[in-house]
């Protein structure tokens, strides 16, 4: 979604059941990729998930179930339309940057920058991030309501020395939905709001966002438009 550079749709899709197993809908979902795929509706609209009838954009849509086919959802911004059998309807398309749009461009690269995840909760230790932070070029903490960290947590991480010389570091949250938005005492300590993205998706933002710079005005207005 964020790296390839064509308004063709990627469109991904899977099963919840193995071939052997009753009620197998591996088949079904590649035929809706395939028709969504060939729709011209789904042209300019990134990178797409299919599953059960529904398509999900990519940087919506979650897991949100172990075994259920109606796993893939996008929270409480919905997913994109239906795969029905008169027809491939759409309701709604993304407005953040992607795929055409996109100003990231892994060509040539072998590796992206290292980031890593760090959970916080109800006193929990420093030693992550002690470990961590220090070896990699970013973090992106899973912070608690919309996004905090402990005063102790914020201690050890102001220890590890300036901001222009630590790891770049994002705030994201454990609910599904909702956003992580700017404060001034977190912008004050170099954190980046990590807007409605999952940890996961956030990790992957950031990756990108290093191979092009390390200014974090740069890096919010990024977390913004993607």
């Amino acid at each position: 979604n964020l790296t390839v550079r064509d308004e063709r749709p990627v469109v991904v899709v899977g099963s919840m059941r193995n071939p052997s197993a009753v009620g197998y809908e591996g088949a079904a979902n590649l035929l809706g990729g395939f028709r969504v795929a060939a729709d011209p509706q789904a042209r300019g609209l990134g990178a797409l998930v299919v599953l059960n009838d529904e398509i999900n954009a990519a940087r919506d849509v979650t897991k949100t179930n172990t075994f259920r086919v109606e796993t893939f959802n996008s929270g409480e911004l919905g997913f994109l339309g239906y795969v029905d059998s008169d027809e491939v309807a759409f309701y709604r398309m993304s407005t953040k940057r992607h795929t055409a749009r996109s100003e990231f461009d892994v060509r040539g690269l072998t590796t992206l920058p290292k980031v890593e995840i760090i959970y916080t909760y109800a006193e929990a230790g420093l030693e992550a991030i002690k470990a961590v932070a220090p070896a990699s070029a970013g973090v992106v903490f899973v912070g608690t309501g919309a996004g905090g960290l402990s005063n102790a947590e914020r201690a050890a991480i102001k220890s590890l020395g300036p901001v222009d010389s630590r790891a770049v570091m994002v705030l994201s949250k454990r609910p599904g939905n909702g956003r992580v938005v700017a404060r001034k005492d977190y912008d004050a300590e170099g954190f980046i709001p990590g807007d409605n993205l999952n940890p996961q998706k956030a990790r992957i933002l950031l990756m990108l966002a290093l191979t092009k710079t390390r200014d974090l005005g740069e890096i919010r207005r990024m977390f913004r438009e993607y």
